[in-house]
């Protein structure tokens, strides 16, 4: 070992290259991280792999002298504004008990959106897009509740990464008669710019990723002019926090980006793994994003409702009222129960009026009526066989409500550049030819069996 490298390791622990504070191996990034300066290295070399700030640990400076801080007495949630701009409750947890401080911490963000979207038309996009859920009880969609919605720049580390991956899965390729099958074995080196990550810990950080993606080319550098009217929340989860997330939406990236390149090379495409991962280079930026945001307690949980304040995009973890949802199924059952009776109805019509057409006239007309009847009550006791365990299971599927399943992140168009310089080594490998009989057998299979399949197509 160098005397150099033989400094940096102490007895105890290594020591950052950058400040000798004491560096830890996190297991989900592969990295050593400093928590002091905020410096990746790699364990074997300790090679710099970049840079995580540690922000806004320094005291509030005279720029920040007409700011002030609400601390929350319940939930302990902070929020910066200016000094013309009230709190009379707090919408993380709706507790009036507010504490008014002094801004004793710096506070000094690199970039900002502005608003956009007003109060009034984030509740209009919010109740658009919460009507086209099913089972919502009314309080969600209460304007009285809603009234409280609260304009929030949220904290966002916007990060830039260098990544590459080992990707591997499973192809096909269609033809006539047989299918090609092939094993998906690529190394991915690619870019990723401005991956947002929320700082807050008391946002949910699905409910931020479904409203994404904001739009970048109206990022400002950060004004304090833009502050008034609105709150500001501190972020409380630096990018070193979130290492974890980091890595997985990274890696789900490179999944997307082989899936991407390989829609014209494989009918069929299923990737298995990202294994190896690895990103260096890390840079970031702190941005305030704006949120119009509310937390809704209901039958002793918190729900979070959120609407982009730049675009307009609505979204919320929402409770399922299983009332009104099996309500709404009954409704469907009985529906498709009298739809059932109807086509069993025309079904013994058709036929008496067949056998009317070849019998004579002198037949009473009571033997048609019984005729009709005998048919009707074998046709349906038929279908009732195939009809009740398939109404019973679509009863189960729309009653099945737990809560509403809120949007995904955006795909990785947004925060990879698919035409700039990404290399992909290909090392996919044939592995056999099979039946195509046997491959749509398989679907088939999967679809159910051929009642099912009947009466789904009538019975939507």
């Amino acid at each position: 070992m160098s005397n150099e490298q033989g400094n940096i390791f102490g007895t105890t622990s290594a020591k950052c290259p950058n400040c000798a504070a004491n560096i830890f191996y996190n297991e989900k990034a592969g990295k050593l991280i400093c928590n002091m300066c905020g410096g990746l290295f790699d364990p074997e070399s300790l090679k710099p792999l970049g840079k995580i700030e540690v922000r806004d640990t320094a005291a509030a400076g005279e720029e920040e002298e007409n700011k002030q801080e609400f601390i929350c007495d319940s939930c302990g949630a902070a929020v910066v504004t200016d000094y013309n701009t009230a709190a009379t409750f707090c919408a993380f947890c709706g507790s009036a008990t507010l504490i008014k401080k002094r801004l004793s911490t710096c506070f000094r963000p690199d970039l900002i959106i502005p608003f956009k979207i007003s109060k009034e038309e984030a509740i209009e996009n919010y109740l658009k897009w919460a009507k086209t859920q099913k089972g919502i009880p009314k309080k969600f969609l209460s304007e009285s509740v809603l009234e409280k919605i609260t304009g929030y720049y949220t904290p966002f580390w916007l990060l830039d990464a260098d990544c590459s991956a080992e990707v591997g899965g499973k192809g096909q390729i269609f033809h006539d008669d047989v299918v090609e099958n092939y094993f998906i074995d690529r190394t991915l080196e690619y870019k990723v710019r401005r991956v947002p990550f929320d700082g807050c810990r008391k946002i949910s950080n699905t409910l931020m990723e479904a409203i994404e993606p904001f739009d970048y080319s109206e990022l400002r550098d950060y004004n304090d002019m833009y502050l008034p009217g609105f709150f500001a929340q501190r972020y409380d989860l630096s990018a070193i926090d979130m290492m974890d997330l980091i890595k997985i939406r990274l890696d789900n990236y490179a999944t997307g980006i082989v899936k991407h390149f390989s829609a014209k090379e494989y009918d069929v495409f299923k990737a298995v793994s990202a294994e190896g991962s690895y990103s260096e280079n890390f840079k970031q930026v702190y941005a305030l994003m704006p949120v119009w945001f509310l937390n809704i307690e209901y039958e002793g949980s918190t729900y979070g409702i959120a609407v982009n304040g730049q675009t307009g995009k609505a979204s919320g973890s929402l409770p399922i009222n299983k009332k009104k949802v099996h309500m709404h199924a009954l409704a469907s059952v009985i529906k498709d129960v009298l739809l059932f009776i109807a086509i069993t109805v025309i079904a013994a019509a058709l036929v008496v009026a067949a056998v009317i057409a070849i019998t004579p006239d002198e037949v009473p007309d009571m033997a048609y009526v019984i005729v009709f009847l005998l048919f009707w009550l074998t046709v349906t006791i038929s279908g009732l066989i195939f009809f009740v365990p398939f109404i019973k299971r679509k009863f189960v599927d729309k009653s099945f409500y737990e809560s509403v399943t809120i949007d995904k992140a955006p795909n990785l168009e947004e925060y990879v550049d698919l035409k700039g310089s990404i290399k992909m080594e290909n090392r996919d490998m044939f592995l056999y030819v099979g039946s195509k009989d046997a491959d749509a057998n398989d679907k088939k299979f999967e679809k159910g069996p051929l009642s099912e399949r009947v009466l789904r197509s009538i019975f939507k």
